[in-house]
């Protein structure tokens, strides 16, 4: 946990506010004690840091951020008051990162009487889960009249990338989108250790599903399912380029998979045009197909009856509009199909 203070002239005054012995970066010890559901405000952890005497009155910034190791980000800038840090991924697997920033007034050199300053740190980061079943053994090739190819991935693809993001920011999408179609999300049938059997016994009919095991332990699947989940740094919306497309694919041939079925993944929030275009927000949860907690596929009430926290992974196997649920874990909950 990095801290910044700035003087009311902007200056940055870090090293002489911070009481003796205070390290910066601070070590973070007050985790919440267990994870909360998504959607859910349930658990909050803070640290007080003391200040000395400051030398001017009037109003301060302070701005603190945080991520969970020194090689998940190369973070550079600082040194005034506006949103001027940048955080570059030194690699292409994005963590969360997450900053805030808050103002407090000084009089005497202290904090103003009857007054107190709380920065709340806020992923910086947006993410992402795929929760699917009923994945087609056999499908029909669109690339060759009459021929049915097998299907080996299941792949989401966004409509742009980012290396870099600035942070604190009050923007809801810190960095823009430049239509660069990227996989964000891969599922390689082929690792079932019955993969090729299955494939086999299937033959040339279309009706058969990949036979999968129910997930237990700390991630909890229903049966014939995959989920996955990754972190995203936000973008802006590509114009008429869909924000996420999720493929059935065959076997590379030549370097590439044949894209057997596609559906775009639309946001029923939109108001109007193209749904299947929008940002993709920093701290929003994009959840495609519904799971929300990871040990269970009940939502933890598993009394009769009560089915409205249930996992609900998308049926890859419809041919029509699929309406999904995609949750937004901090903020706000968003509904989302495929088409």
């Amino acid at each position: 946990m990095q801290i910044y203070i700035y003087n009311p002239s902007g200056t940055d005054v870090t090293a002489a506010a911070l009481s003796a012995g205070t390290a910066n970066p601070l070590a973070w010890t007050a985790d919440p004690s267990d994870a909360a559901t998504p959607g859910t405000d349930e658990h909050k952890a803070s640290q007080t840091i003391k200040l000395n005497k400051l030398a001017a009155d009037g109003t301060y910034t302070i701005v603190v951020y945080g991520y969970n190791d020194v090689a998940d980000y190369t973070v550079s800038g600082g040194g005034n008051t506006a949103d001027a840090f940048t955080a570059t991924l030194p690699g292409a697997t994005v963590s969360e990162l997450f900053a805030g920033r808050a103002t407090f007034e000084v009089e005497n050199g202290n904090l103003k009487a009857g007054t107190a300053s709380e920065v709340e740190l806020k992923r910086q980061v947006a993410g992402l889960l795929g929760y699917f079943k009923n994945i087609p053994v056999k499908y029909p090739d669109p690339n060759a009249s009459g021929a049915i190819t097998t299907v080996k991935y299941i792949r989401v693809y966004a409509s742009s990338a980012s290396s870099a993001f600035t942070f604190p920011s009050a923007m809801s999408v810190n960095a823009t989108g430049n239509a660069t179609k990227t996989k964000v999300l891969e599922y390689d049938l082929s690792i079932l250790s019955d993969y090729a059997a299955q494939v086999s016994a299937a033959g040339s009919d279309l009706t058969k599903k990949f036979t999968i095991a129910a997930g237990t332990g700390s991630v909890a699947t229903v049966a014939n399912s995959l989920v996955s989940g990754k972190f995203l740094i936000p973008f802006s919306a590509v114009t008429n380029t869909p924000t996420f497309t999720i493929q059935l694919e065959a076997n590379e041939v030549s370097g590439s998979s044949p894209v057997l079925k596609s559906w775009k993944v639309v946001n029923s929030a939109v108001s109007s045009g193209d749904k299947s275009v929008y940002d993709v927000q920093r701290n929003y949860f994009y959840s495609i197909g519904t799971k929300n907690l990871s040990a269970t596929t009940d939502g933890g009430t598993n009394d009769p009856g009560t089915t409205g926290d249930d996992d609900q992974p998308i049926d890859l196997s419809q041919e029509t509009v699929i309406t999904v649920t995609v949750n937004d874990a901090w903020d706000v909950i968003y509904n989302l199909g495929l088409e």
